[in-house]
């Protein structure tokens, strides 16, 4: 009875110290991993193609321009539209004679006026100016979205290539762990085992060769958006544009409103070119004062004009030239929308060819994989030799290689389309 009454207390502390020990390493460790939360990496977000595309827009020099192109039209639309055809000028001189210690003192400032016709016809070409350089910047941004597509579903499809090589690797890795307990079991000859781990080093050949082809996509995709385009790239693939009828609608193209931008610069280069042949009129001021020693001083003023004329000649050349690239802008817009018009319409072909395919690969990857799984079965079962299992697996890789590059290509024939229409990502 006083054994147990002098054990209680001895438990009961030990319990104590315990539960005090426990509660303290736990507190440790919530207050450890609450001061301590940088040393668990952010989660690797994937990046998908219009934020790269709105990365590598911004690392444009063109585009960092743009509002000072911008301020560069407007002066010249002003500048054409101003009454002063150019600068005013002032100019002074001093006469001076033996007679009476003559002298007269001269003032003149002469500024040369826009007419109307001149005004009107220099501020379309200068807003004509302005609609090309819109129109060629649109051009440039289809352009660049175009150099993104590509780089971004080459290093789509090197991420695929390389993540099915180190799947394969794995497999190997597995059959020649099968092979080799059956060697070992006496199941089956050495040389299924060597072959096997052939087959093994095969497959990590493929994986060194596919990750290095990805960090040469990856790369090329950096040298166009910066180092954020090296996180993981998103598989969404682009919303597919409507196309209304059997022949898509060109006229919001980039490049077709390029042309008709062109056309209406060189009707406009033209039309100044003609109508202005000759220099400016100008406008004078004259103030002259005569000092002598016999006699008061006169102080004189006289308003002059002067009007420039033959200048027909002169300006031949101007409009000749101005004529010929009106024609050829002329010329070259029926060759643009047909060649838009044959690119959109390949693009969408090269798309329905694309997901029939996927369809076709889709039903032969299954059919592999489910002739592999009888195989390894039957493999494990003793049933079937090495030499027929490894055909089997590499029947079924290359038939998963073939669906998975069909499906990212599709992804690809879909912003091919958007691209051929000029969407922009």
């Amino acid at each position: 009875m006083s054994f147990h009454t002098r054990a209680r207390p001895r438990w009961a502390a030990m319990r104590a110290i315990t539960f005090v020990s426990a509660s303290v390493a736990f507190c440790a460790t919530q207050f450890v991993g609450a001061q301590t939360p940088s040393t668990n990496p952010p989660p690797n977000t994937s990046i998908t193609l219009s934020e790269i595309y709105r990365l590598a827009l911004a690392a444009q020099p063109w585009q960092a321009a743009q509002s000072e192109r911008a301020k560069e039209q407007d002066a010249r639309a002003r500048v054409a539209d101003s009454w002063l055809a150019d600068q005013p000028s002032l100019s002074s001189g001093v006469r001076a004679g033996n007679r009476d210690s003559f002298r007269e003192y001269e003032i003149e400032i002469s500024a040369p006026i826009a007419t109307g016709m001149r005004r009107s016809a220099q501020l379309a070409s200068a807003r004509s100016d302005a609609a090309v350089y819109l129109a060629n910047l649109g051009q440039q941004r289809l352009k660049l979205a175009g150099e993104v597509r590509e780089a971004y579903w080459a290093a789509q499809l090197a991420a695929t290539e390389a993540q099915l090589a180190r799947d394969e690797a794995t497999r190997a890795e597995q059959l020649a762990g099968d092979s080799a307990r059956r060697t070992a079991a006496g199941e089956s000859a050495r040389v299924d085992t060597l072959q096997a781990q052939t087959a093994v080093q095969t497959a990590k050949a493929n994986v060194i060769e596919a990750e290095a082809k990805l960090e040469a996509a990856k790369q090329s995709l950096r040298a166009i958006a910066g180092d954020a385009s090296l996180r993981g790239l998103s598989n969404q693939s682009e919303v597919r544009a409507t196309i209304s009828g059997t022949r898509p609608e060109l006229r919001e193209h980039p490049t077709s409103l390029l042309a008709t931008a062109s056309i209406a610069a060189a009707r406009a280069k033209l039309n100044e070119a003609s109508s202005v042949t000759n220099a400016a009129p100008s406008v004078s001021f004259t103030l002259a004062n005569e000092r002598s020693a016999g006699s008061a001083n006169a102080t004189t003023a006289r308003i002059g004009v002067s009007i420039p004329f033959g200048g027909a000649p002169r300006a031949a050349p101007r409009i000749a030239q101005a004529n010929a690239d009106l024609i050829e802008a002329q010329a070259s817009e029926p060759l643009v929308q047909q060649q838009l018009r044959a690119e959109a319409e390949s693009a969408q072909r090269a798309l329905a060819a694309a997901e029939k395919r996927v369809e076709t690969l889709a039903e032969r990857a299954r059919l592999a994989d489910e002739v592999a799984a009888l195989y390894a079965r039957a493999y494990r079962l003793g049933e079937l030799d090495l030499p027929t299992r490894l055909r089997a697996e590499g029947e079924r890789a290359n038939a998963a290689l073939a669906l998975a590059r069909a499906q990212v290509e599709q992804k690809h024939a879909i912003s091919r389309v958007n691209q051929s229409l000029g969407i922009l990502p």
